[in-house]
């Protein structure tokens, strides 16, 4: 608009002492506002991040046991923070558990996996909340990984490589829906369905004995 005055200063809430020190001096110049009060909001917001990352971390650890204890499988849904919202991610998260799945999202399990070497310039938050929930995965075996995709974002093609390699060379399969523009979900079901199955049978060939070799040889005879 004419004669607005548009701001958009930048500020890395992952370094709080650089964030308070530029918030500070940016506040003060741009709107007048004190110093102390600035500080204080800026504690404040902190206080509240860390409560909330400590709640969820808190629900992911109550969804793995009441899985554990029920005898339910785990799907870690891992999306972009966009994908919370309902309109964008079509309820995939309620069809997930309608298959018996217990859901919970990479940031309430990321802290748990053990941090891996990566092929990959990794330095962005959300990408190795996404490669830690992967590398938990793998560490455990009722867990599935699931990756939300949309809207072509330029950088899920570095991600969707990385998730993918740390789940198959883990001996996991990796699952990507990509959710740009549907309007159903039937085509989900089916890929929810063929991971489901490819899982059994994984879990079935892996369960099954291997015959001694005098059992074979006594068949033979």
């Amino acid at each position: 608009l004419d004669g607005a005055d548009f701001m958009m200063p930048y500020f890395g809430l992952h370094r709080p002492r650089d964030f308070a020190r530029r918030a500070v001096s940016w506040f003060g110049e741009k709107l007048d506002i004190p110093g102390h009060i600035t500080r204080h909001a800026i504690k404040r917001a902190y206080e509240a991040y860390h409560s909330f990352a400590s709640d969820m971390r808190q629900k992911g650890r109550e969804a793995l046991a009441f899985a554990r204890a029920n005898g339910y499988g785990v799907v870690i849904l891992a999306g972009r923070p966009y994908h919370a919202d309902p309109e964008v991610s079509h309820g995939i998260d309620r069809l997930l558990s309608s298959f018996g799945l217990v859901v919970v999202t990479e940031d309430a399990v990321a802290h748990m996996g053990h941090t891996g070497p990566v092929r990959v310039l990794n330095q962005w938050m959300y990408h190795s909340r996404l490669y830690n929930a992967a590398h938990f995965a793998v560490e455990n075996e009722d867990c599935a990984f699931i990756q939300l995709v949309s809207f072509g974002c330029g950088l899920d093609a570095i991600t969707t490589d990385e998730v993918r390699d740390i789940l198959e060379t883990g001996g996991k399969f990796y699952t990507q829906l990509k959710i740009d523009d549907i309007d159903n979900l039937g085509a989900v079901k089916i890929r929810i369905r063929s991971l489901l199955a490819a899982m059994e049978m994984r879990k079935g060939a892996k369960a099954a004995p291997v015959p001694h070799v005098s059992q074979t040889a006594e068949r033979r005879a």
